[in-house]
């Protein structure tokens, strides 16, 4: 299942659609810059299972292609829709390789992809579209996240453009059962020893009260890797490195691009999820399972902490009830290590998500308009500043905005998210806006731009964690290497992965010594490693050009 949807969909779940964040003071651009005629701007997409209709319309008549026609002069036309991401990549695939017509403006969630289709010559460099039609603001927003810009520059050039997200929508916060806490009179953990002491008396002591020893301190997934956006364990690493977690690059302090799987204090790291996995504290499973499979313990009451995003209280951790009625659901910061050292996983300032355009594309400035327009829902401006269309996400009652579809004037059961319906298939974001605004609210700040009132009318704890994780800010350590895989990854990451991922899960089981790290290490550098690493290096210095 693809996480952006899960984590999307149980996003809107809790904060029940965020309609816009603070704006800067600036305003959209005026839809006076509109020529009279209209133009069509060609487009495909997956249709996946959240997107929702009502009042009978489908994707190709709905009220946002009404109005993009009516107020931007813009008519959009799908050429094609896919079930779901899978089938849209591989048609997107199959038209370049056949020489099919590409959709005017289209997206790309793949790095090989969009590697592929700039080397094609088939899409077109941007880079003066967009200092000459984007607006003040959108510069603004890319010239503070510029960062992302690095997967889309060949040879100088701007080959398209990522669509920012929240940039710390799957960061994670600790989640734990406070009461187990409460009835065993212990404090939340704020350090790894703390964190220790708190998984040996949720494993030891029958918190559960079942008279049975069946519970364990803490869920965490190891099928995938280390540094994950739900059922996490990087931080654990990152209370030893202080910065470097596994799985991803990241610039070291010297400037150059490192792996984080191979560094120093990653070994510490494991020394200590083999203690805990040898006194019990641990699913014994956990280096077969994934991301949701982890969360099942906790959600079936048999686990006191797990490590999640800010929103997991609503779902699926909020499926603990079902199990354990009078369970309580607390989230704090994460544990640090000695100095407070600390490191957690950061999801990715654009989702991996890149617009792209064909290279016969000729209307950028009603494309750039477009977006500017979609963009008041975040800046709190324009017609989009309570909602994108009345009736859909939100409604007036009394003179206010409410979010609440069973509480419409016209009800329904189901969110209707009608941006979903546009070529961004999800609302475009000011980076880490959001988090900041629910520690806006946590902290008694009198809720003024929309996103804030509805964040206010939330759940009290997706209020806390919200704030937490803005808190924690400092310590987000996200995957700096943005290109498609180099030439050695292609050949070689395979394997390396393999290698590096056995090796962790048999120290953990304790079935290798822990020095097998310093073997693991010396192989991944002399099978390929050090070359990935140049390679890593190159294209670094390549976009910072």
């Amino acid at each position: 299942m693809n996480k952006r949807k899960i984590y999307g969909t149980a996003l809107s779940v809790v904060i029940a659609f965020t309609a816009g964040c603070s704006g800067n003071g600036e305003t959209a651009q005026s839809t006076d810059n509109k020529s009279n005629s209209t133009v069509m701007i060609t487009t495909a997409r997956p249709l996946g299972g959240d997107t929702k209709f009502i009042n009978g319309e489908d994707i190709n008549n709905n009220i946002h292609n009404t109005w993009a026609k009516k107020t931007l002069g813009i008519e959009f036309k799908d050429l094609w829709n896919s079930a779901d991401q899978t089938a849209y990549q591989t048609k997107l695939r199959l038209s370049l390789a056949t020489q099919d017509k590409l959709p005017d403006v289209f997206i790309v969630q793949d790095t090989n992809l969009v590697a592929d289709l700039i080397q094609s010559g088939k899409v077109k460099d941007i880079q003066k579209d967009l200092d000459t039609y984007a607006s003040d603001r959108l510069k603004k927003l890319y010239t503070d996240n510029s960062s992302v810009l690095n997967q889309v520059k060949s040879d100088g050039k701007l080959m398209g453009l990522p669509i920012l997200s929240a940039g710390d929508s799957t960061n994670p916060v600790l989640w734990v059962r406070q009461d187990w806490l409460d009835k065993l009179k212990l404090q939340a953990p704020t350090t790894i020893k703390e964190f220790e002491q708190v998984m040996d008396a949720f494993t030891k002591q029958d918190p559960d009260g079942n008279g049975k020893n069946d519970t364990i301190g803490f869920s965490f997934a190891a099928r995938n890797g280390f540094s994950n956006w739900m059922s996490d364990s990087s931080f654990i690493f990152g209370a030893y490195t202080g910065k470097l977690i596994p799985g991803t690059w990241q610039l070291d302090k010297d400037g150059i691009m490192k792996y984080g799987s191979v560094q120093p204090g990653i070994k510490d790291g494991l020394g200590k999820l083999r203690e805990w996995f040898a006194k019990g504290y641990l699913d014994p499973e956990v280096g077969a399972i994934d991301e949701m499979k982890a969360t099942e313990s906790f959600v079936q009451g048999k686990s006191g902490m797990i490590v999640a995003p800010y929103w997991a209280n609503g779902w699926p951790l909020g499926d603990v009830k079902k199990s354990a009625p009078n369970a309580l659901v607390r989230a704090y910061t994460l544990p640090t290590g000695e100095g407070g050292k600390t490191a957690r996983y950061t999801g990715s300032l654009n989702e991996d998500r890149v617009m792209m355009f064909s290279k016969d594309f000729k209307n950028m400035d009603k494309f750039f308009l477009y977006m500017d327009k979609i963009y008041d829902n975040q800046f709190g401006t324009g017609e989009f500043k309570d909602g994108y269309f009345e009736g859909y996400d939100y409604a007036m009652v009394d003179g206010k905005p409410i979010y609440d579809p069973k509480k419409f004037p016209k009800p329904h059961d189901d969110v209707i998210d009608p941006v979903k319906y546009s070529m961004f298939w999800n609302t475009p974001k000011i980076p880490f806006k959001e988090s900041k605004d629910f520690d806006y609210v946590y902290n008694g700040g009198q809720p003024e731009t929309n996103a804030q009132k509805v964040i206010a009318s939330g759940d009290k704890e997706a209020i806390r964690a919200g704030a937490l994780n803005f808190k924690m800010k400092a310590s987000n350590a996200p995957n700096e290497f943005l290109g498609a895989p180099t030439k050695t990854m292609r050949s070689n990451q395979d394997s390396l992965k393999t290698m590096e991922l056995m090796t962790f899960i048999k120290i953990i089981y304790g079935e290798e010594p822990l020095d097998k790290f310093d073997t693991f290490v010396a192989d991944w550098k002399s099978k390929g490693g050090d070359q990935i690493q140049k390679e890593v290096n190159d294209w670094y210095s390549s976009v910072k050009k």
